[in-house]
């Protein structure tokens, strides 16, 4: 009888243990050994707010330097400079071939650059309440500025709700702006752009 429930245990645990998730070492996408000194720069966007790529480069820089501080990258104020000199802060976006340039007058060995857009939805009904949806889409391009080539490339997608609340009966209301509901995504995206950049554990089941 002992022997019998010993047996019993062991299958709970064995089986308790394969329906559990396992932490994964993920290694990055390149190799950066190979890029000692990157420059970030701004991403492209359509959006209305003129400073949403400023913001999303930014948000990268700021999770790399926690994450993977072994990474030489470029100052803000100085690619600022630089593409003010260049005369390609005013534009729309970077071409690719302007981008390898400001690159190579940093001296990086790599570039990082992308696209970004973010939408806020109407007011859609929920079971539980009303809510606004905030919906950014990101692509990342690493680049080597030597070569010209795509080292690698992403896209990510996010979503931020809030849920409102109606202040008349009629007029709904919420506790986010619309640029606080922006910066939410542009945060999100970062973390997830950033990845690729670092090792880091996962949970796989």
């Amino acid at each position: 009888m002992y022997r019998f429930w010993l047996i019993v245990i062991a299958v709970i645990i064995v089986s308790s243990s394969a329906g559990c998730g396992k932490r994964v070492l993920v290694q990055p996408s390149a190799n950066m050994s190979d890029y000692s000194r990157i420059a970030i720069l701004p991403f492209e966007t359509d959006s209305f707010l003129s400073t949403l790529g400023h913001q999303m480069a930014d948000e990268l820089l700021v999770v790399l330097l926690e994450k993977a501080p072994q990474i030489d990258m470029v100052e803000r104020s100085r690619i600022d400079a630089l593409l003010q000199e260049q005369k390609l802060s005013k534009q729309g976006y970077i071409s690719m071939e302007s981008a390898i340039q400001v690159g190579r007058l940093l001296g990086v060995r790599a570039i990082v650059t992308g696209s970004i857009t973010v939408s806020i939805g109407e007011v859609q009904p929920t079971p539980l309440s009303p809510q606004r949806i905030a919906t950014g889409v990101a692509t990342i391009r690493f680049i080597d500025t030597e070569t010209g080539k795509i080292i690698w490339a992403k896209r990510e997608q996010n979503q931020y709700a809030v849920y409102t609340t109606t202040v008349d009966g009629r007029s709904p209301y919420s506790d986010k702006t619309d640029h606080e509901m922006m910066q939410a995504v542009v945060q999100k995206l970062g973390q997830l752009l950033a990845k690729p950049f670092y090792s880091h554990y996962e949970t796989q089941y």
